[in-house]
């Protein structure tokens, strides 16, 4: 995968989404108490994800 600014190729650094997975702490009613650390990720980033230019804020263009 290429991950393309259009308006400059100098930028490359870009934001997008990860799904991460937890170990948590909770309550005896199952309620959120503390986050140990993330153990896995289950969703890397991939082509069709959304992608937007860390330096400019413009949605990129992602190529095979």
């Amino acid at each position: 995968m290429k991950i393309i600014c259009p308006n400059s190729k100098r930028h490359c650094r870009f934001v997008t989404t990860a799904h991460e997975v937890h170990t948590w702490v909770v309550s005896q009613t199952g309620d959120f108490v503390k986050d140990l650390r993330c153990i896995d990720v289950s969703h890397l980033p991939e082509k069709g994800d959304l992608f937007t230019c860390k330096t400019c804020g413009a949605e990129v263009k992602v190529e095979d």
